[in-house]
């Protein structure tokens, strides 16, 4: 089974990143990825003004979410529970810098690079800036490479998916399920959020499952499926809404934490939600 089956989505960024970081990129796709897997939800609220709409998101751990989970994941729950029941973007941030330090070093340092580490793929090293201040990174290890250049293909592959999405159901959930949690990092591919959804459930509404002997058939949602055990090997990619990362609700999100979280921006358009 590839490794990055069961990455988070915020450990591809680091591996693929290493050994520089966007930290504040890292933090907001460790929270995008919870949302991908519904252990978070984003709600968008919308406030009409003299001259706008504004667009609130709102950022709430979904229901149902046991106590125990994978450390990152507990980690980013206990940052967002504590601002409930608001939720406000403004408000995560905060809790955020406060709970990782102002360059939110500490969600690589505490978080992501340990756990890169566990897995063989990163290594903590002491190295000089310029040559003169001591510090400590993560590094890739020669695992760490080849599973990069792994992830780098199959990320690749996965700007093709497009051109199946009409045709050949099958060959996109098998292309997002060799990307695994990394398939939120292709871009390319939000545009056609809504016609992925379709295709990775099926046209007659089933959902198309990845499984350990490397097979598909048809698959329950994934509120069947153990949050605490979180594995993309078992993951039924059809129950992720790429929706919630293509117009209002994504937008909102993201320009809402590269702001401080004070509103999605202007516009027009109804209240959305993941």
């Amino acid at each position: 089974m590839p490794e990055s089956a069961t990455l988070s989505a915020p450990e591809a960024y680091v591996l693929i990143s290493l050994p520089k970081l966007d930290l504040r990129q890292t933090l907001k796709i460790g929270f995008m990825g919870l949302l991908a897997q519904g252990i978070l939800r984003l709600e968008t609220e919308d406030r009409t003004g003299l001259f706008r709409t504004r667009h609130i998101p709102h950022l709430r751990v979904a229901d149902g979410v046991p106590t125990t989970l994978p450390p990152i994941a507990s980690s980013l729950v206990r940052v967002v529970r504590a601002t409930e029941p608001k939720g406000l973007m403004k408000d995560v941030v905060r809790k955020s810098l406060r709970e990782y330090g102002n360059t939110l070093f500490g969600f690589v340092r505490d978080y992501v690079g340990p756990a890169l580490a566990e897995r063989g793929l990163a290594e903590r090293r002491r190295v000089r800036l310029l040559g003169i201040f001591p510090t400590d990174r993560y590094e890739r290890t020669p695992a760490g490479d080849i599973e990069k250049a792994r992830l780098d293909n199959a990320m690749q592959e996965a700007r093709t998916i497009p051109q199946f999405l009409d045709r050949d159901p099958a060959q996109v959930a098998a292309l997002v399920a060799a990307a695994g949690s990394a398939i939120l990092l292709v871009e390319e591919l939000r545009p056609f959020s809504d016609q992925l959804s379709r295709a990775l459930r099926g046209q007659d509404g089933g959902a198309y499952t990845f499984s350990d002997s490397g097979g598909f058939g048809d698959g329950g949602g994934f509120a069947n499926s153990d949050f605490a055990n979180f594995d993309f090997a078992n993951f039924d990619f059809g129950s992720i809404d790429f929706s919630c990362f293509d117009g209002g609700a994504f937008d909102s999100f993201d320009a809402g934490f590269d702001a401080g979280g004070g509103d999605g921006g202007g516009g027009d358009g109804g209240s959305s939600g993941c």
